[in-house]
């Protein structure tokens, strides 16, 4: 009986382990790296679908005719949405008091019947809802936006000739609107339906950083500000947004940029907002 290898039966098991050891270790870099790549692009993917959803969750309230871009934010250079080159990097709007709406502080309705030109009625409001220098816009009225529609140009609105813009800047009292200026109706185009602003928004994107702005209207001259923001994103890649009509797309991609083996890894996420 054999009691002993021989030294080539020794160096054949040798050859075997090597070349065993060689797979085994490639085998577990390929599991080490599909876990990288797999985990990378779920926390991307989660992340830019986080940031699409917190910007449409406001863009589907906004005022549709306000939407606008601009290369930079309070830069003087407007583009109308859908008019814009697509290099834009701030998205820029007038959102509805949803809200108060909801609540019925405000109906979104005009009894033409009874107003006057100096004031309108306005049925199914809270008769306690008092507010000043609100925005007001009229559903249906004829927007220009390279005049000074809804203020972007930074204008003043409570001063300017109610026919000339788009954006009413009122008084409520109960159920009765009036022009904060303390000016007339007469002359304006005014319908049975309207909407109500307390705040314009903005999403830009700042270098990498992705941020939201409120807090400001633009139809009493005011500008986005550092102290009224949130940030949405960080090592965002790019922000894109274009329209169809009335229908917005948006896009944003985030980036990893250390990824082992690949350097910048992206993932982008589009939504379509009514």
């Amino acid at each position: 009986m054999r009691k002993a290898f021989t030294l080539i039966e020794l160096i054949f098991v040798i050859i075997i382990f090597g070349i065993l050891s060689s797979f085994g270790a490639e085998l577990l870099y390929k599991v080490y790296e599909n876990y990288v790549y797999s985990n990378t692009f779920n926390r991307l993917e989660n992340q830019s679908e986080v940031a699409v959803k917190q910007i449409a969750n406001r863009l589907q309230y906004r005022i549709k005719d306000s939407t606008i871009s601009r290369n930079s934010l309070n830069d003087a250079n407007i583009e109308p949405i859908g008019s814009n080159s697509g290099d834009e990097n701030v998205l820029e709007w007038i959102g509805t008091d949803i809200d108060g709406w909801r609540t019925s502080n405000w109906s979104g309705f005009v009894d033409l019947q009874a107003s006057t030109a100096t004031s309108l009625n306005t049925p199914a409001t809270n008769a306690g809802f008092n507010v000043t220098g609100w925005g007001l816009f009229f559903i249906g009225s004829n927007v220009d936006l390279n005049s000074s529609a809804f203020g972007w140009d930074g204008s003043n609105l409570t001063a300017a000739a109610p026919s000339t813009i788009a954006m009413k800047v009122v008084d409520f009292n109960g159920n009765t609107i009036t022009l904060t200026s303390g000016g007339s109706f007469a002359g304006s185009d005014v319908y049975e339906y309207y909407q109500l602003a307390q705040t314009a928004y903005a999403v830009s994107l700042e270098g990498t950083s992705l941020y939201l702005y409120d807090g400001y209207r633009p139809w009493l001259g005011q500008q986005a500000n550092a102290n009224n923001r949130i940030l949405i994103m960080e090592d965002v890649k790019s922000f894109k947004f274009t329209s169809m009509g009335d229908i917005l797309v948006i896009q944003v991609c985030v980036s990893d940029g250390n990824v082992t083996g690949v350097g910048e890894y992206a993932v982008c996420k589009e939504k379509v907002v009514f």
